[in-house]
C-alpha cells in the first residue's frame, strides 16, 4: 500500500506542477488540474494518516 500512497503523491504533484507552469490561457483547464492534483494529494495523505 505505500507504493500505491506514494504514486498517488507523485500523480498528484505531476498536475500541480501542470497546472501552475504549462496550462496558462485556459483558465478552465488550469483549475480543473489543479483540482485533480489536490484530489491526488489529499488521498495520498489521508491514506498515510488512516495506515498509521
Amino acid at each position: 500500500m505505500q507504493k500505491r500512497s506514494s504514486s498517488f503523491t507523485v500523480i498528484g504533484l505531476l498536475f500541480v506542477g501542470i497546472a501552475m507552469t504549462l496550462v496558462q490561457d485556459n483558465i478552465y483547464l488550469k483549475y480543473g488540474f489543479l483540482i485533480v492534483g489536490t484530489a491526488f494529494l489529499f488521498y495520498s495523505i489521508f491514506t498515510m494518516i488512516r495506515k498509521k
